[in-house]
């Protein structure tokens, strides 16, 4: 489609670039760059708010898509209501699942096109939360569609999500499991899953980890970026991961969780590791979240004291001293932490 003079023009510029794509305008007869961006749609929909905004402009027929209205969602959102990253993570997961939907202009999208993609995602075995979340995105982007005047719905009330029955229920690992860790603490990566174990972190929480965020006077670890309010949170040092954690502070990098050369590691390629981790203790089938289930089902059968378990776990309560830490608080946790053998 041909766009209009004095429109601009979008560009991919050579090289291993991590925003590719420029958006340029003509100003007086030379080329000016305007903004640039990762992908070429992201690039397109600043294109057509910039002509809007200065020159009241829109492309002939052109209808709005599916990912077009995700893309001007979810920067919106984003300025809105600045969301976690694990957040933002689960909306680009959830559109992932909708990719059939992307090309489509959004005011042909029936109920009819979002309820095939759950049924398609319930019939090859992902999780009620899964498709939970893309009935989430549906319906916040309904909303938003709705107040930028791109066509008024509701069907994501409508979707039938089927009986959320659990998939891959979380199990504790077994004292003979944990032994074994012990056992290949030389393996590459048996290090990572034993914090966990002795920590209760989630593994998010564990690879956002700084070399400063350990205090090792006091030893102490304080989490300062969790998935939610609650998880940041003080967790005492178990005295048997002590030499883990030191020998972390001497490696390579500013991240306490990293590989031989320093370099942190992603989610996916944690997962990665972790899977390798597995299976070479022979306990594949576990979670990561099995270690927060271990910590959690190993303190009540210590009978640790509830609030200072709630606490190390990062989960919210009703207390509304939760995250003053005082000398005594910090003893009751370490006490509490110390119960795991």
């Amino acid at each position: 489609m041909r766009k209009p003079n004095g429109y601009g023009s979008i560009k991919r510029l050579s090289g291993n670039r991590r925003r590719p794509f420029v958006f340029v305008v003509s100003d007086a007869g030379r080329q000016r760059p305007v903004e640039y961006f990762a992908t070429q749609i992201e690039a397109e929909i600043f294109a057509a708010e910039y002509n809007k905004l200065h020159h009241n402009t829109s492309l002939a027929d052109h209808r709005l898509t599916f990912e077009e209205l995700y893309h001007r969602w979810l920067s919106r959102h984003i300025a809105d209501t600045d969301p976690s990253a694990s957040a933002i993570c689960g909306y680009r997961n959830a559109f992932r699942h909708c990719s059939v939907l992307h090309g489509m202009p959004y005011s042909e999208i029936k109920y009819s096109d979002y309820q095939r993609i759950i049924d398609d995602m319930r019939r090859s075995g992902l999780s009620y939360s899964s498709v939970k979340k893309v009935r989430s995105l549906i319906s916040l982007m309904e909303s938003y569609a709705g107040k930028i005047e791109a066509g008024g719905k509701n069907y994501a009330s409508l979707l039938s999500l089927g009986r959320n029955k659990p998939v891959n229920p979380h199990r504790p690992f077994s004292r003979q499991k944990i032994n074994r860790l012990w056992n290949e603490l030389d393996y590459p990566g048996v290090y990572t899953v034993l914090i966990l174990l002795y920590t209760g972190m989630r593994v998010g929480e564990m690879l956002q980890l700084l070399k400063t965020d350990i205090n090792q006077r006091q030893q102490l670890i304080r989490i300062t970026r969790s998935k939610t309010q609650a998880g940041i949170r003080t967790i005492p040092i178990h005295h048997r991961i002590q030499p883990l954690i030191n020998a972390r502070l001497q490696s390579s990098g500013q991240r306490l969780i990293a590989d031989s050369t320093g370099n942190p590691y992603s989610y996916s390629r944690y997962c990665d590791l972790w899977k390798r981790v597995m299976l070479r203790i022979h306990a594949d089938g576990h979670t990561t979240h099995d270690c927060r289930h271990t910590v959690a089902t190993l303190l009540d059968n210590s009978g640790a004291n509830e609030t200072a378990k709630r606490r190390i776990l990062g989960h919210a309560g009703g207390d509304v001293t939760e995250r003053v830490y005082t000398h005594k608080g910090i003893r009751q946790l370490r006490k509490c932490i110390e119960l795991l053998k």
